[in-house]
């Protein structure tokens, strides 16, 4: 139980550095405007979560990321015709609130999930503009992937994205004594496609 606190004020430590808010006044149908501080939509030279095997040994100082699964052998085996969980329009905040509370009944499922690209301090998030809620980012209700893509084509905050992948659970070690859970996305596929369904949900 204490873990799971941890983790979660963990993530919503990041998400939360860009700032958490409430706009519901776009139409559903209309792309909402850009909420997250100017300086967060940089999109980063290297992410902040490494994967490859040298980057994961190499990290410096903490947070340190401890991930064990291999992305490019991931990706060779996995079957898209065999989708676990695919977050559509309705109830998209609900099922991304229970990822995060009850991350166990759902770790090692495939999913497919659309939405806005955001970039948060080096981290990336797919989400969309949503009410206030535990893991939002500046307006937006959104979840952490990892990837080991090169992301030059996507603009934060403007590229309507769908992501298939993997709910992973990894290390997070904070300090010597301090290791928290880190529940994200595995990439397997990043796909830039035209903008659809919601970017504004209410669920």
């Amino acid at each position: 139980m204490n873990k799971k606190i941890i983790a979660l004020c963990l993530s919503s430590l990041i998400l939360c550095m860009a700032g958490c808010g409430s706009d519901n006044s776009a139409s559903p149908d209309t792309p909402p405007p850009p909420k997250v501080p100017p300086q967060e939509q940089t999109l980063p030279d290297k992410p902040i979560v490494p994967l490859k095997k040298e980057d994961i040994e190499n990290q410096q100082g903490f947070p340190k990321f401890d991930v064990k699964y291999d992305i490019a052998a991931d990706r060779q085996n996995f079957d898209k015709n065999n989708i676990d969980i695919t977050v559509g329009d309705t109830h998209y905040m609900t099922q991304i609130n229970d990822w995060y509370m009850n991350f166990k009944d759902y770790e090692n499922k495939t999913v497919v999930i659309e939405g806005y690209f955001l970039t948060i301090n080096g981290h990336y998030f797919i989400g969309r503009n949503g009410p206030t809620c535990p893991y939002c980012t500046g307006g937006y209700v959104d979840f952490e992937f990892t990837t080991d893509e090169t992301l030059k084509d996507l603009k934060p905050l403007e590229s309507w994205i769908r992501v298939t992948g993997i709910l992973r659970e990894s290390d997070v070690h904070m300090s010597e004594k301090t290791t928290v859970p880190f529940y994200h996305i595995e990439a397997i596929s990043i796909e830039k496609i035209p903008y659809s369904g919601k970017g504004t949900i209410t669920d």
